[in-house]
């Protein structure tokens, strides 16, 4: 069983992916090395008829990792004439001999397992979230899809039928808002941060919130209205905004500007790891490794890759994913109070995160050409 395991897995070999200003969508960027894989080892009809976006891959479910598997081989076994499982070990040989070495490229270590019966296993480690996970605050402005094809992606041309039941699943306001409100709070949040000296940031795109205030864990004055959040005083104020804001749900939607994103300037990079003894890389770990920080990741993950796609619908869909997952996060995991007083670095790890959530829904904001509102 040994030999089978050191004989079926290439444990961490130093993979690189294109720079986010290029591509941000790690499940695109493995179907693209997988594809050119293919294209190294087979010119078969089959190999010439895939693209990268046909190539199968998709994130699987696995305890404490971000995980992406391949049917491919499964797919090719037929037409090649080879088992699975040989075609499977033929690829991730040919992954390595692919030229990885180029000016806007980032390294990235993960696993690449073969499982019977050809399954093809990205796994990436602790380590290479911390990296995507810090390159996110790199993501480029998205370009907006133009209203024409913004409805047309919504409206898909066909009979009346068609038209009708593309129009029941166009995103308005009511489905767009809970997204853009997450943004303002992670905005609000990142400025109250940087008040209080635990993070640095830029903050180019000026508003004030007026609801800034912690999490109602250090008490004070101005902290009620976060408090309200996680329960107790200060619900009336936290109602009294979501009854101001529900107002500016329409004038919300149609507005396209986009302020310039908040940035964490300091500390640089986040604390994302652990502190280990040793160089071993298995002896580091993220430090949010709480069932709701590694929800909020995987569901960033996968808008990412949506994101990528032409699919408007699941980009929608995924956002508000996102947007529940931060909800979840934020109640569950705590920054201020004894985390700030004594594990400093696990508060800017979740800050982080919190900053990584706001461009994220930013950038699925921009592309739907609707506000990024820093403050409601």
């Amino acid at each position: 069983m040994e030999f089978k395991v050191a004989k079926n897995t290439f444990n961490y070999r130093v993979f690189t992916v294109k720079s986010f200003s290029k591509n941000v969508s790690i499940k695109s960027q493995f179907q693209r090395q997988l594809w050119q894989a293919i294209d190294r080892i087979n010119t078969l009809p089959i190999a010439a008829q895939l693209t990268p976006n046909t190539v199968p891959l998709h994130r699987t479910s696995i305890s404490n990792y971000v995980c992406y598997r391949s049917a491919i081989a499964l797919k090719l076994s037929s037409a090649w004439q080879q088992t699975p499982l040989d075609i499977a070990h033929q690829l991730t040989e040919a992954l390595l001999t692919l030229s990885q070495e180029s000016a806007d490229t980032i390294g990235i270590n993960f696993t690449v397992e073969v499982l019977p019966p050809g399954w093809i296993l990205f796994r990436l480690g602790d380590r290479a979230l911390a990296t995507y996970l810090q390159e996110c605050f790199k993501i480029p402005y998205f370009p907006s899809v133009s209203p024409n094809d913004l409805n047309d992606k919504f409206h898909p041309k066909g009979g009346r039928g068609n038209r009708e039941k593309s129009q029941h699943n166009q995103p308005d306001s009511d489905q767009l808002f809970p997204i853009q409100y997450v943004h303002a709070r992670c905005c609000s949040l990142l400025r109250l941060a940087d008040e209080q000296g635990l993070i640095e940031i830029t903050d180019t795109g000026g508003g004030e919130d007026g609801g800034d205030g912690g999490d109602g864990e250090d008490g004070g004055a101005g902290e009620a209205g976060e408090a309200g959040e996680a329960g107790g005083a200060g619900e009336a104020g936290e109602a009294g905004e979501a009854g101001e804001a529900e107002g500016d749900k329409e004038e919300l939607f149609s507005v396209t500007t986009h302020p310039s994103p908040i940035t964490i300037i300091y500390p640089n990079p986040i604390p994302w790891l652990q502190d280990a003894g040793d160089s071993n890389r298995e002896s580091v770990r993220l430090r949010t490794n709480h069932p709701a920080e590694w929800d909020l990741i995987v569901q960033l993950f996968d808008l990412l890759d949506v994101i990528s796609t032409s699919d408007c619908q699941r980009w929608v869909k995924q956002g508000l994913a996102v947007s529940e997952a931060y909800e979840q996060f934020y109640k569950s995991c705590r920054i201020w109070g004894e985390v700030k007083i004594h594990d400093l670095p696990l508060a800017r790890a979740r800050l982080g995160l919190i900053g990584v959530t706001q461009v994220v829904l930013r950038s699925l904001l921009e592309k739907l050409g609707v506000s990024a509102p820093r403050a409601l």
